[in-house]
């Protein structure tokens, strides 16, 4: 199975909730019950209409959250500060950030298409309360390429704000004492050892890989775009055939561990390039986790933003540098530079974008977020070299 089947399985799966996001807390009252994308939007619409044991800060659930979990910082969940609203689901106020989703969720550098904030996202919560019969929801999201496993820590844990720090611990996450915490990855299993991407306590790697990054046939929903991008693919002399690609001035704020892990992980990456009718027409994979390159790692990181990647003999489809950085929102940047000087650079990308009015690029990764943008600015497109920018 490649890896677009196998994360086009997951997505015919999570589709079915995509729209909103209600805080999993009790038991859902009805079977047409709405997801919303606030708890409480200071009307008493929203999650509080299932679930109202946070009303009040004294609350069962209230005061069962702040209790178990010793969260010190209001704004969490508050936009400022304890009692005010609307208490949204994917973001908050200052010394928080997501809301429910800075702990029932993950942080997949998205952008709410309701508010225009950044937002964490909650796919385990949507496909639990799908399964419960949640049929109605009240705003839309689009799929993102791969879902972060559920090792990946949501954005709260480690923070001196609680006591959560293991997404893979039912012994810290479970607050009902039913044996179980939370499904953050969407994919029914809890935890270790029910769930295959959680690490043995005390090891620090998991116990299963995934496949490498593979392109889908058509541009994939929910990447990153950057202000500015540009490609150039120049296979106009044979041997010294080359291709750039930059996303400069990614929008969204970017952290590390958006990039996945390809220094002690297993992230692999993928350069996808579409013709103007959406068509694959250029595939450049690379998977080189943990390996070395000439004697040396091919990847280390760059301080606590990102990696970067050299092998001077080109041996994974020709590319020898990659530069993945994040930062504040406009700063992140993802930059590949590639040459056929080992016979190893794919070809014929050229020719099948002769003439197109523009092209779309993508960069996915097998455990991460992707970054892509359709770059309508054609320079060149003459069958050999084919040059645009974008926007």
């Amino acid at each position: 199975m490649t890896r677009s089947e196998t994360f086009g399985a997951a997505n015919l799966v999570r589709t079915i909730a995509l729209c909103g996001v209600a805080l999993l807390s009790g038991t859902l009252s009805a079977p047409n019950a709405r997801a919303y994308p606030s708890y409480d939007d200071g009307n008493g619409v929203g999650c509080v209409e299932c679930h109202n044991g946070f009303q009040g800060g004294s609350g069962p659930l209230h005061t069962g959250h702040r209790n178990a979990y010793d969260i010190s910082t209001c704004n969490l969940c508050h936009p400022s500060g304890g009692g005010s609203t609307p208490v949204l689901t994917y973001s908050s106020g200052v010394g928080g950030g997501f809301g429910c989703s800075g702990c029932h969720g993950q942080d997949y550098g998205e952008t709410s298409v309701i508010s225009d904030q950044p937002k964490a996202s909650g796919y385990g919560l949507r496909e639990a309360h799908a399964l419960a019969g949640v049929t109605e929801c009240l705003g839309c999201h689009e799929p993102v390429a791969t879902f972060l496993p559920e090792s990946v820590p949501p954005p709260y844990y480690g923070q001196s704000t609680n006591n959560l720090n293991d997404p893979c611990s039912s012994a810290q996450e479970d607050r009902d004492n039913d044996g179980r915490g939370l499904d953050n990855d969407g994919d029914g299993a809890y935890d270790y050892p029910a769930d295959s991407d959680c690490a043995a306590p005390g090891s620090t790697t998991t116990t299963t890989t995934l496949p490498p990054a593979d392109c889908a046939p058509a541009p994939v929903n929910g990447c990153l775009a950057p202000e500015k991008a540009s490609l150039l693919v120049d296979e106009k002399t044979a041997g010294k055939e080359k291709l750039k690609v930059a996303f400069k001035k990614v929008i969204p704020a970017v952290t590390q561990s958006q990039f996945g892990n390809p220094v002690s992980g297993n992230t692999s990456y993928a350069v996808c390039i579409y013709n103007a009718s959406n068509q694959l027409s250029g595939e450049f994979l690379v998977d080189r986790a943990g390996d070395s390159c000439s004697g040396d790692a091919c990847w280390e990181s760059v301080s606590s933003k990102g990696y970067k990647y050299g092998d001077k003999i080109s041996y994974a489809d020709g590319i020898q540098k990659m530069i993945l950085t994040g930062g504040d929102p406009g700063k992140g940047k993802v930059v590949v530079n590639g040459k056929n000087n080992s016979s190893t650079l794919p070809l014929g990308v050229a020719s099948a974008l002769q003439t197109g009015s523009h092209a779309t690029v993508q960069f996915l990764s097998n455990d991460a977020v992707c970054f892509g943008l359709t770059l309508t600015d054609v320079k060149t497109a003459d069958g050999s070299v084919f040059k645009a920018v974008g926007p």
